[in-house]
């Protein structure tokens, strides 16, 4: 494990209940906890999210709970111990639904539980820049994905991305996708004290993922107090 993944692990492998992943995707962080024997859900608005991540689980001979819910409106029959929202997933959540989304959330935690997710600050941001990767998918097949840098909005926190997903076959286009992608950040003082108007409390932040050494990645870790 490294990165993200070995992070997380960490944070979670002491701990004891049930844990959710907000936002879990293809599964590329819960197949690797569900390997190592951690007991964890995932959650996802996106159907086509979903599936893949069933099929991956398969190939990976792991199974679990995944749900289609948007955040902002969850309705589990459980609450769970513990809550993660890593890689930046609570920056595509729109501002004027963050207070709803975190009261949602705190509802669906047991008391004593605990919320750990990652936001993300547009300290390297450059309007114009351009990024291309490229996705093997077979020996002849792949993706080609272009991420074009925007612009940044000062007044309502946000920077966008146009990109671009091409897939190729046999070294020709086959089909293209394109999709506006917004990120929404916040001021660390501001952020806490969302999470302590939801009833938050001991809310702590790592930078990071506790080495320091990327400013523009922090992780909050924020408790729902025991009655």
């Amino acid at each position: 494990m490294g990165g993200d993944i070995a992070y997380y692990y960490k944070k979670l492998k002491n701990r004891h209940g049930s844990i959710l992943e907000a936002g879990v995707g293809t599964g590329r962080m819960l197949i690797p906890f569900l390997k190592e024997g951690i007991a964890i859900d995932g959650v996802d608005i996106s159907s086509d999210m979903l599936e893949q991540c069933k099929v991956n689980m398969r190939n990976h001979q792991v199974n679990t709970n995944l749900f289609r819910q948007d955040l902002t409106q969850l309705d589990l029959d459980k609450k769970y111990h513990t809550i993660i929202m890593p890689t930046g997933s609570f920056c595509l959540l729109p501002r004027n639904q963050i207070n709803t989304f975190l009261q949602t959330l705190y509802n669906h935690l047991e008391e004593g539980g605990q919320f750990i997710f990652d936001t993300l600050l547009p300290t390297d941001f450059h309007a114009g820049d351009i990024a291309i990767s490229n996705y093997p998918l077979t020996e002849d097949s792949g993706i080609l994905f272009t991420n074009t840098s925007k612009e940044i909005d000062w007044l309502k926190q946000k920077v966008s991305y146009i990109h671009k997903y091409e897939l190729l076959r046999k070294g020709a286009v086959e089909k293209t996708e394109i999709s506006h992608f917004v990120l929404y950040w916040y001021r660390l003082q501001e952020l806490e004290l969302l999470l302590k108007n939801i009833g938050f409390s001991n809310i702590d932040y790592e930078v990071g993922y506790g080495r320091g050494d990327d400013s523009s990645l922090i992780t909050f870790i924020a408790n729902k107090e025991q009655n």
